[in-house]
């Protein structure tokens, strides 16, 4: 069949389709996954057959595997079913936690299988997260170790869990491809706790880049807890972690109090048909939250003053990009001002700072296993003080006018600011189709922009205010002085916006207004704009999409990747 498959391949070949080339390419990558795979269920074959003809008597009934011993007074056999049979007191050790000071000490570890080579040794990887160390067995009859005992071993599927005790042992040479490359352990005992599969879907190597297979997106997907597995996808998940950590920390040392919205409500937060409707409530309507925005607000009028939400949002968007999903985690704010948006500005480039500060001096080993699948070039998110000296950039602190040609400024933590009118002017200076000041950013564009901004200020981060009012929601204060601009602002990491904010309108009259303006059904917010009637704090704030962070500040290529289960218009499982 696949002599059949290359040959009409070959064939349509011809017409010099690119679609067809393509075709082609990923039948040849098939039939070399095949031919792997197979190969690798004959040997696994092999072996046990040879231990069945060596062992008659004990070989399994029909539909068991042959690791499967009913006890396990054996040091290398299955263990018995983990059912909260006992309690000992037996000490367990990470394998982060070995060092060659351990030399010499017995140690226990339970750990996955990722790789066993066999011969007249057996050479087992161990792996617990990211973290993976060599084990080594050899025949040692004194020790009650034969020839029996390493082939079970090296019966065992990869990815199985297994308890082992060994010797920690100091090997004259690193152990290449593991990342505990200074120590080993001489194994002694091996119980087997839960057998995977003899056939994976895929191999975690090739999900990881380690090998010329590459493993497809939806695949990966479609077994998404064995994708997991991939050094740089549990790093991920740990620097998605830190984030919401960072996060929170920097935010509760601000006198920020966290609170939780509904996030089934009855009218679009945003506006518009991107919203999930449902058909629970009889006679009401219902809808998935897209954002927390209208509670967030009704809450300062509660007196909270500052506020904010880890938490799930929904976007019925029919968006098939690199960047979209139609559920993720909304990291969002909101806070009292005196004065003027700068105030919450000036808070979000605090917690930024701190953020991708914290990730830089604390996760930097996270981020190095996330590298080694995805490349990752250095993230700055400070303009250098030369470039401020030459450029004559302005500072928002000390009033300092900027006399730079786009009228950039820098805060006192030296992270920079344009503004939407002059941003499009930077475009313009590329662009062969030119934007007007009042047009709306493109996704191209949005992208253009980051690497001019990079060119020019060396940065990955900056933030663009005063953009369109047109563009902006009916809640978003219009600029006092600049006719059909807002107060408004968005964050960019690497060209791509990860936030969105403004301040908000507190004027019920105006709110009122601006609803009517934008055709909102007033009956549907009503709620909303009678919480400004009994006295309303002036206020600002802004949301952060959490996958979009990650994604971006790792330089990851679809933001799927950083969603440990992506919803989006094509997929609704695992």
């Amino acid at each position: 069949k696949l002599q059949f498959l290359y040959f009409i391949g070959a064939k349509m070949l011809k017409m010099k389709s690119q679609i067809v080339r393509r075709w082609c390419t990923t039948m040849a990558g098939l039939h070399t996954e095949i031919t792997r795979l197979r190969a690798a269920l004959q040997e696994k074959e092999a072996l046990l057959k040879s231990v069945e003809q060596e062992h008659p008597s004990e070989a399994p009934p029909a539909g068991e595997p042959f690791f499967s011993v009913p006890d396990c007074n054996h040091m290398f056999c299955t263990s018995p079913l983990v059912q909260s049979q006992g309690f000992t007191n037996t000490k367990w050790c990470n394998i982060a936690d070995l060092s060659p000071v351990m030399e010499g000490e017995t140690v226990n570890v339970r750990a996955r299988i990722s790789t066993l080579r066999a011969g007249k040794v057996v050479f087992m990887v161990l792996r617990q997260k990211t973290h993976t160390l060599q084990g080594v067995l050899k025949v040692d009859v004194e020790q009650g170790i034969d020839k029996d005992c390493l082939k079970w071993v090296a019966s065992l599927p990869s990815e199985s869990i297994v308890d082992v005790t060994g010797t920690v042992v100091v090997p004259g040479k690193p152990v290449l491809g593991c990342s505990k490359s200074e120590v080993e352990l001489k194994l002694s005992k091996v119980h087997l706790i839960s057998a995977s599969k003899p056939i994976l879907p895929f191999m975690v190597a090739d999900a990881a880049g380690t090998t010329d297979i590459n493993v497809q997106l939806p695949t990966r997907l479609n077994t998404r807890w064995l994708d997991m597995r991939t050094p740089a996808n549990n790093a991920i998940w740990s620097l998605q972690s830190a984030v919401c950590r960072y996060f929170r920390e920097f935010l509760q040392t601000e006198a920020f109090t966290e609170i939780h919205t509904p996030k089934i409500i009855s009218t679009a937060s945003e506006g518009g048909s991107s919203v999930f409707k449902l058909e629970y409530f009889k006679g009401k309507d219902a809808f998935l939250a897209q954002s927390p925005q209208l509670y967030k607000q009704m809450a300062l009028q509660g007196d909270l003053m500052r506020v904010f939400e880890i938490g799930p949002l929904f976007r019925a968007e029919d968006s098939n990009t690199h960047r979209h999903l139609c559920e993720f985690v909304g990291l969002d704010v909101e806070m009292e001002i005196k004065e003027h948006y700068y105030e919450v500005l000036n808070m979000a480039e605090g917690l930024f700072d701190y953020i991708f500060s914290m990730l830089r001096t604390q996760c930097q080993d996270w981020i190095e296993k996330v590298a080694v699948q995805w490349g990752h070039e250095p993230f700055v998110h400070q303009v250098d003080e030369a470039t401020i000296s030459s450029l004559k950039l302005g500072c928002i602190e000390s009033g300092r006018e900027s006399e730079d040609t786009y009228k950039a400024s820098v805060s006192k933590r030296n992270m920079l600011r344009l503004s939407y009118p002059l941003a499009v002017e930077l475009l313009n200076t590329t662009l062969e189709e030119k934007m007007g000041p009042f047009e709306d950013l493109s996704t191209t564009n949005e992208k253009i922009l980051g690497k001019l901004v990079k060119k020019r200020y060396g940065v990955d981060f900056f933030i663009l205010d005063q953009f369109p009012l047109e563009l902006r929601p009916f809640y978003t204060m219009p600029h006092p002085t600049l006719a059909g601009r807002s107060n408004s602002y968005d964050m960019f990491i690497r060209g791509e916006e990860i936030s969105s904010g403004a301040q908000r309108v507190h004027d019920p009259q105006l709110l009122l207004q601006r609803a009517k303006d934008l055709g909102r059904d007033i009956s549907q917010i009503s709620d909303y704009i009678d919480s400004f009637k009994l006295g309303a704090w002036p206020h600002g704030g802004f949301g952060v999409g959490l996958e979009r962070v990650v994604m971006l500040y790792l330089g990851v290529p679809n933001i799927r990747l950083c969603s440990m289960f992506p919803r989006d218009p094509q997929r609704t499982t695992p």
